[in-house]
């Protein structure tokens, strides 16, 4: 009895502790000078410093749990799934916001010696007051994906997470903190990428009034982030989605040869990315939106006999006959998974098993060429590893995808000749000519680390004439080995990092 006093007492001290500290800081704070923000309306010259501090820290934190937001269906939603929620509480504890963790959060977070925890009531507190609607699915999904960070069942440590410093390092420019009628609030501001020297996006998120918030008594309802037209002198200037011309569209006739071809089926029925708009609406599927040309970016949602499908849709202007095209299709939203069929490259269909494709891993694919904007194919799975649903995001101007890869890859260190049957450990970025061909066929496990964001993944790249084929995109990828038997048939097995002694190698089979 005298321990859960004890217990008891001490939460109460921090909890009063906490008020106190952030009362005290906000009384000795002046009116932040509107003078470092390029528009700051009447509406919020009442907000302090440290508001204003505190309302960045938000926007960064929400902008880095949703991964950026223009590539993503969900309307603008603001911490609306239990991943972005999780990723949130995993990156609040910024170090560059250290100096007003404690004010801000102390009546929330236990801290003991350097660590800072927190429990599932408090956790689900302080997402609310960011901006989620529902959480009751995010502890159980940090004690799956975050073991390491529980120090038990009830208690997650909150890890330092640091920005500067990585190779995905962004930063935060540009802020406009806008007011409005009935408490709302907009901030704007531009996401500058240091690795590429530019501005990359432009962000929005609405806020309302919420006096119990931390975050300078703001709650947010909506983001969204929009790629920053580029100029078209060179592809890493390349612009993703808008005012694109993708020519003529061919309905694929198979699944095509590689994931990477953005082909699946719905509904019976194939596509490959982008594809217009009236591809699905030929086929029964209707929308109620409004679709403004001018604006150019859409979401839809699309119907069809009870079933559901999401779409991001760019109006391609630069045709002989503009029309809408979808970039990003997704199967179900947040925590809603429509019924809709379908089949993914690899004969893999709603209700397969998820994981081992390509014997590691779930099913799915990061674009090594466009991570920066979310590009791949992605899978939702259900509690028994099933696949219940799929987005798929593939829209650049750039088609060329061998000679793109090419251009990011490091360059080739030497070449070794082989003659005959055997077992060799590749090298990174050394061609291997195997002569025992009438034509010559070079394999190569290249390296993508030219550009910050692939650096942890290789490409096995295979030529044979004029022919060149991508055969495996490998993250994490430790050993290499190619295999030639008796009868000059060529294999090459795979081992990862994560891989243990005991797991099979991944086998990828040249032709």
């Amino acid at each position: 009895m005298k321990k859960i006093f004890i217990v008891i007492a001490f939460t109460s001290v921090l909890l009063s502790c906490g008020f106190i500290n952030r009362k005290k800081v906000i009384e000795q704070t002046s009116v932040f000078a509107k003078s470092q923000y390029e528009e700051c309306g009447n509406k919020v010259e009442e907000l302090s410093e440290l508001d204003f501090e505190e309302l960045k820290w938000l926007m960064q934190t929400l902008y880095v749990s949703h991964k950026g937001a223009s590539n993503i269906i969900g309307k603008g939603g603001v911490l609306d799934t239990k991943e972005k929620q999780a990723e949130f509480l995993y990156t609040l504890n910024e170090i560059e916001y250290e100096h007003i963790f404690k004010d801000s959060l102390g009546g929330y977070v236990i801290f003991e010696n350097d660590k800072k925890l927190i429990d599932r009531k408090n956790a689900e507190i302080i997402l609310k007051m960011a901006g989620a609607s529902r959480t009751k699915d995010v502890w159980q999904y940090l004690s799956q994906n975050y073991s390491y960070d529980m120090k038990s069942e009830d208690i997650f440590t909150m890890p330092m997470y640091r920005r500067e410093g990585s190779d995905y390092f962004i930063e935060f420019r540009d802020w406009k903190f806008i007011g409005g009628e009935d408490g709302k609030l907009t901030v704007r501001y531009k996401i500058y990428k240091p690795i590429f020297h530019r501005d990359i996006e432009y962000v929005e998120v609405r806020l309302h009034k919420d006096e119990k918030s931390v975050f300078g008594g703001y709650s947010a309802d909506y983001m969204m982030a929009t790629p920053i037209e580029l100029e078209e002198t060179a592809y890493e200037k390349e612009e993703f989605f808008q005012g694109n011309t993708w020519g003529e569209y061919r309905k694929p006739l198979t699944m095509g040869d590689s994931i990477d071809d953005y082909i699946f089926r719905l509904d019976g029925s194939l596509y490959q990315m982008p594809f217009p708009l009236d591809e699905l609406t030929s086929k029964g599927w209707e929308y109620t939106e409004n679709l403004k040309k001018d604006e150019e970016r859409d979401e839809i949602t699309l119907k069809k006999g009870g079933k559901e499908i999401y779409c991001i849709v760019w109006y391609c202007q630069i045709r002989d006959d503009p029309k809408w095209y979808v970039v990003s299709l997704k199967t179900g939203f947040g925590e809603e998974i429509s019924d809709v069929d379908f089949e993914l490259f690899g004969n893999r269909k709603r209700g397969d098993y998820a994981y081992g494709y390509g014997v590691h891993g779930i099913y799915g694919f990061r674009d090594p060429l466009y991570l920066e904007a979310g590009i791949g194919v992605y899978t939702g799975t259900c509690s028994d590893k099933t696949i219940e649903g799929f987005t798929m995001t593939y829209a650049p101007k750039y088609m060329d995808r061998i000679e793109r890869l090419n251009e990011i890859a490091t360059d080739v260190k030497g070449e070794v000749n082989l003659t005959g049957k055997g077992n060799t450990e590749l090298e990174r970025d050394i061609s291997y000519k195997l002569s025992m061909y009438d034509e010559p066929l070079y394999v190569q496990v290249k390296s993508l680390d030219k550009v910050g964001w692939t650096k942890d993944m290789n490409i096995i790249w295979v030529k044979k004439g004029e022919q060149e084929e991508i055969i495996g995109y490998i993250e994490y990828g430790k050993d290499f080995t190619l295999c030639i038997d008796d009868n000059n048939n060529i294999k090459i097995k795979v081992v990862r990092m994560e891989d243990s002694s005991n797991d099979e190698p991944e086998v990828l089979n040249i032709q």
